[in-house]
């Protein structure tokens, strides 16, 4: 009985889930100091939407960043096994930034978690 439990959990996989987060700069130095918050994809291989989302928000906030919103508020799945596509179709230009489909595939039903290009922005200044 234990081996068939055993058997079904290896085969369980991950999805894989994009969610553009936005965030302040809080106690992180990673932000350069003209700055005071950014949008950062994130990729995250979780059981669900709501679990990659909690993923994403502690790993931002575990490095200092303050977490202020989901774009939008929403959370996109994607086809691990498109990921080459993907990239090359929205960032083209971060083409070797981005890991590898064969990486995203392998460590997808571990602790997947990649942070994108973050687009940062400074503060307005009242006219």
């Amino acid at each position: 009985m234990f081996g068939i439990l055993k058997k079904n959990e290896l085969e369980t996989t991950n999805k894989l889930f994009q969610l553009t987060v936005h965030i302040g700069r809080g106690s992180s130095a990673e932000m350069p100091e003209n700055l005071i918050g950014a949008y950062v994809p994130i990729f995250v291989g979780a059981q669900d939407h709501e679990a990659a989302a909690m993923k994403a928000v502690l790993s931002l906030t575990q490095r200092g960043f303050e977490f202020i919103h989901i774009a939008d508020g929403k959370i996109h799945e994607l086809d691990p096994k498109k990921w080459n596509s993907f990239v090359k179709e929205s960032w083209p230009e971060f083409d070797t930034y981005f890991p590898s489909q064969a990486t995203v595939l392998h460590q997808l039903n571990s602790e997947f978690l990649f942070t994108g290009p973050f687009a940062g922005y400074e503060a307005q200044e009242n006219a």
